[in-house]
């Protein structure tokens, strides 16, 4: 765990707590609840005189680390000058791949280079090309600083809409501005590639977010369009934004015969279902289990997280936890697919029933993976949420193209998490439908990977601009809110 000291001097009478003060100083917290005291994530630890903590704290601290200081900042109101130790959520990697990352190469020093983007709710991705080899030099990826407003788009855009707005653009600027210095460029004059869901896209250009909470959900523009020096990609609606529409084409649903179903698990649980002549797309609120969030000892996939586990019963009864780690460092919490295998393990351990509950020596504590690390009631039921909704959105996708599984020819699944998910475990809980799963292929970070494309064929010759265009134009949003079968299909998938 990543710890850094910061001194922060608060003024009397200033009733902001301290989550605000932080985020005023600068300060990346997480806060996947926007504040609202009901994540846990913004922990800090008080180096002296820590604050009485609240009833609130209890349930995400032991009793010996509230002794030590540890405290929510979302719940803790302070004065006068402080000293306290807050997580460094920004991993910086080791200096040899930092100097690899920026060294040299045999690209002419008169290289034209270009910056492909992904804007995601949670990380950003820039990859820096050069133009004319068409050659990505390299990647890096980051937090997404808009997180200390909430774990999704719902909360940004409700934060955006009560005088936000201007906050949420300048952090995400300020962290294309940091990534892009690393790679060797400028953020305000490097051509970029922008592809991002329809909320991010606004909140980057300024754009007003009023119309996205409410319905009918109208964005100010979804165009293929410039904004200063950046190429904004095209979007289908206020929930199936550029990153869904580079998924498709990184994908070549659009350019083939046959027909496939693409899947984005992360935040938002965005998919489609086609080929070249007819593609409808969805979208659902699955929520940021899958990623770590609103999990009590959830985190991102950084070193100290548990990315894989298995639950091993013993002769005498007992059960023993075979964790992985990344960076095989001491565990500090679990990732979107330790969260995975985790339910299913307990599921094949019958340590939860078919409906969820946990047995009845973990339901108040939570099972014990190693050290302070537990799953709760709690985590299984956000996991339950997630896949439901994902599960049914499939399925309703399926019924309305009039496919059965084994017409799909492919199941592609992007996004980090599935880059990491261990797809027999993903079936085991329902999450994905057992006739798709020798079909699924996983292809990583898609929206990186349309606007890569964009970038390197971009040109007078280039046919690459008509191609989302296309994939646009034959793409049919179906609103899962509003659809009857979905509901009940949500209900459904809620067992495992």
């Amino acid at each position: 765990m990543n710890l850094k000291t910061v001194t922060l001097s608060i003024e009397e009478n200033n009733h902001a707590n301290l989550l605000t003060h932080l985020r005023i100083a600068g300060h990346v917290i997480p806060a996947y609840c926007a504040g609202k005291g009901v994540c846990g994530k913004c922990k800090v630890r008080f180096l002296e005189n820590a604050p009485a903590w609240k009833e609130n704290e209890a349930r995400f601290f032991t009793k010996e680390e509230l002794e030590d200081g540890w405290r929510l900042a979302c719940e803790t109101k302070v004065t006068g000058t402080v000293r306290l130790e807050i997580l460094d959520i920004r991993v910086k990697k080791k200096e040899a791949e930092e100097k690899k990352e920026l060294g040299t190469s045999n690209v002419p020093k008169k290289a034209e280079y270009v910056a492909a983007v992904d804007i995601g709710t949670t990380t950003v991705a820039v990859s820096k090309i050069e133009k004319t080899t068409k050659t990505v030099i390299n990647t890096l990826t980051g937090i997404n600083d808009q997180k200390v407003f909430g774990a999704d788009v719902i909360s940004r855009i409700h934060e955006a809409n009560h005088g936000k707005g201007m906050m949420l653009q300048l952090l995400v600027k300020n962290t294309l501005k940091r990534m892009y210095q690393k790679l060797g460029m400028s953020v305000d004059t490097t051509k970029s590639v922008i592809s991002c869901n329809t909320t991010m896209g606004h909140l980057l250009q300024g754009y007003s977010c009023k119309n996205l909470g409410v319905a009918p959900y109208k964005p100010v523009d979804l165009s293929l369009h410039q904004f200063k020096n950046m190429t904004i990609l095209p979007g289908i609606s206020a929930f199936a934004g550029a990153d869904m529409v580079s998924g498709i084409v990184a994908t070549g649903m659009d350019q083939s015969e046959k027909i496939s179903i693409f899947v984005d698990i992360g935040t938002n649980g965005e998919m489609a279902i086609g080929n070249k002549d007819r593609i409808l797309v969805a979208s659902v609120a699955a929520g940021p289990a899958f990623e770590g969030g609103n999990i009590i000892h959830g985190m991102a996939g950084i070193p100290g997280a548990i990315s894989a586990v298995e639950i091993v019963k013993k002769a005498d009864g007992a059960y023993d936890n075979v964790l992985e780690v990344i960076g095989d460092e001491t565990p500090a919490g679990l990732c979107g697919s330790g969260v995975l295998d985790t339910v299913y393990e307990l599921r094949k351990n019958n340590l939860i029933d078919e409906t969820g509950l946990l047995a009845e020596e973990y339901f108040e504590t939570g099972y014990p993976l190693g050290g302070k690390i537990f799953f709760t009631a709690k985590d299984v039921r956000e996991v339950q949420l997630a896949k439901a909704a994902l599960r049914a959105g499939i399925d309703v996708l399926m019924k309305e193209y009039e496919v059965t599984g084994e017409q799909i020819d492919s199941l592609y699944l992007a996004g980090g998490f599935a880059y990491y998910m261990n797809v027999k475990k993903a079936v085991g809980i329902g999450l994905l439908p057992k006739e798709l799963e020798k079909k699924v292929q996983i292809v990583g970070n898609t929206s990186l990977a349309g606007a890569e494309f964009f970038a390197m064929e971009d040109g007078p010759e280039s046919k690459i601009r008509e191609q989302f265009v296309h994939a646009v134009s034959i793409a049919e949003e179906i609103v899962l809110a509003d659809n009857e079968m979905f509901q009940k299909l949500y209900v459904d998938k809620m067992n495992f």
